[in-house]
């Protein structure tokens, strides 16, 4: 039974991955550019801090936030439970620091409070060496972070 559930769970991560990677990488019609940038689309915020230095700020504070996540995803793959609570741990405690806090209407707040729950749980399921249920946590932690910045570019838009 436990080969199988073992096997169910590998599974169920190459198929994350793997949807992860269809949509990450470039396909034929958009090819990188010999820079190695992919150019923007029209609908993109660039991913590059502007000059101001609370954007850089933010910027480094968003590119720890993915190294917090690719040692979860690393952890995930390898049944690495000290790397999947150290990057929970991570982002559970960026989670609560000031630059966090890009707005305080109520919905941006439910978001985080949810992502600080979730986090907490994903910490949990890594204590107890269970990685079907430190999977399911981290897609939970990734779908809160994607609803979350859809709420974020949408209050972008509207405030332009």
């Amino acid at each position: 039974m436990r080969k199988w559930i073992n096997s169910q769970s590998a599974l169920l991560l190459a198929g994350f991955m793997t949807l992860f990677l269809s949509y990450s990488s470039p396909t034929q019609s958009e090819e990188k550019p010999p820079s190695g940038k992919r150019e923007a689309k029209s609908n993109e915020v660039e991913a590059k801090p502007k000059g101001d230095e609370k954007d850089k700020d933010l910027h480094h504070f968003m590119i720890a936030k993915l190294k917090a996540s690719v040692d979860i995803l690393e952890g995930l793959t390898t049944e690495n439970y000290p790397l999947i609570k150290d990057g929970a741990t991570k982002l559970n405690q960026m989670s609560t620091a000031e630059k966090w806090r890009y707005s305080n209407d109520p919905i941006y707040r439910q978001f985080s409070s949810e992502f600080q729950r979730t986090t907490q749980d994903l910490k949990e399921a890594a204590d107890e060496k269970n990685l079907d249920k430190s999977a399911l946590k981290w897609m939970d932690v990734t779908v809160k972070c994607i609803e979350c910045h859809r709420h974020v570019r949408a209050m972008l838009i509207v405030t332009d």
